[in-house]
C-alpha cells in the first residue's frame, strides 16, 4: 500500500473518528440520542426490482445483464445523523453527459462534480464532519466484497460502536485493496471493483469483464452522503446494499467489440461503458441501507 493510500485512509478515519467522539461529548451518554451502543454492521447485494436472482438485471438502455461475477473494496463505513444533501441533487446528477463525452472530458466532468458533490464545505461544531452531523456509527476498516454471494442473507462484519439515535445518512469509501487484506485483497491484482458477466439485446451477445480503480484523492473514494432511516439501538444489524443494476444505468454495450473468438471485452477506461460505472458507482443511488432492530 503507498504512503498516499495510508495517509488518505488515516486522515479519513481520523476526521470522521473525531466527529463520534465529538457528538458523544457533546450529548453525553445518558437519555435517548446520546446514550453508547454496539450494533452489528452488514453487507447484502439488493435484488434489482422485479427479479429473483441477484446480479440479473435489465438495463435503463435494454440491455439484459447477467453477473458472473463481482468483488468489490468498501469500507470504511459511517453513519450520520443529518439528512442526505444530496437528494436534491438527482435531477443535476442525471443530466451528466457520459454518454457523448470524450474520455478527457468526461474524466474531467467527473472531478470537478464530485468535488463540488462530494465534499461539502466542512463545519467544525460540536462534532459535525462536512454536512451530515454527528457520526453515530462507524466501520473503521475495510472488507472484499462478493456481489453474487450470500443468497438474500447479509453478510455481518462484526460490531460496531455507536450512538442512540436516527441515523439519516451514511457515506462509504471505494478504493484500492491493502496489503492487510491479504488473498481476499489480492484476488483484485490491485483494482477497486472487478465485474464480469453478459449482456444480452435481441440477437447480441456482449461478455465482458470490466475493473475499476478508485485511488487517491479522497473526493474521488468517496460515496456521500446515502439516504437511510435507522433508529440505532443496540445489537440492531445496519446493512450496507449494494445496487448493481443501478451502476449500469446509461451504459451502452453496443459500443463495445467483441473479439472474433467470442472471448470476453476487455472494457478499458476510454469506453463508454467504463466511464458510465465510473460514475455510477460513486452516486448515492449506487447503495442503500436498511435497519434491523435486534
Amino acid at each position: 500500500m503507498t504512503s498516499s493510500l495510508r495517509a488518505t485512509r488515516r486522515a479519513f478515519s481520523l476526521m470522521l473518528g473525531s466527529a463520534m467522539v465529538g457528538g458523544v461529548s457533546a450529548c453525553g451518554l445518558s437519555g435517548t440520542g446520546g446514550r453508547g451502543i454496539t450494533f452489528r454492521m452488514g453487507l447484502r447485494t439488493a435484488l434489482a426490482p422485479g427479479e429473483t436472482v441477484r446480479g440479473e438485471f435489465t438495463t435503463d438502455t435494454g440491455w439484459r445483464v447477467r453477473l458472473s461475477s463481482g468483488l468489490m473494496v468498501l469500507g470504511p463505513i459511517y453513519l450520520f445523523e443529518n439528512a442526505s444533501p444530496l437528494q436534491s441533487q438527482a435531477a443535476v446528477l442525471r443530466r451528466m453527459n457520459v454518454e457523448n463525452a470524450s474520455p478527457l472530458q468526461s474524466q474531467a466532468a467527473v472531478l470537478r462534480r464530485m468535488t463540488e458533490w462530494l465534499v461539502p464545505t466542512a463545519r467544525a461544531h460540536e462534532g459535525d464532519f462536512f454536512s451530515g452531523g454527528r457520526v453515530l456509527g462507524e466501520w473503521d476498516r475495510e472488507v472484499v466484497y462478493d456481489v453474487l454471494a450470500g443468497g438474500g442473507e447479509a453478510q455481518v462484519l462484526g460490531r460496531s460502536p455507536g450512538i442512540a439515535g436516527l441515523a439519516r445518512s451514511f457515506s462509504l469509501l471505494l478504493q484500492p485493496p491493502s496489503k492487510a487484506l491479504g488473498a481476499e485483497g489480492a484476488a483484485l491484482n490491485g483494482r477497486s471493483v472487478v465485474l464480469e458477466g453478459t449482456a444480452f439485446r435481441q440477437e447480441q451477445r456482449v461478455p465482458f469483464r470490466v475493473a475499476l480503480d478508485f485511488p487517491p484523492p479522497l473526493a474521488l473514494q468517496r460515496v456521500d452522503f446515502v439516504p437511510i432511516e435507522a433508529d440505532l439501538d443496540d445489537e440492531g444489524l445496519f446493512v450496507v446494499e449494494v445496487q448493481p443494476h443501478r451502476w449500469f444505468e446509461g451504459a451502452h454495450f453496443d459500443r463495445l467489440e467483441v473479439p472474433a473468438n467470442g472471448a470476453p471485452v476487455e472494457v478499458t477506461p476510454e469506453t463508454q461503458v467504463h466511464r458510465a460505472l465510473s460514475v455510477n458507482l460513486r452516486r448515492y443511488t449506487a447503495f442503500s441501507g436498511t435497519w434491523e432492530p435486534a
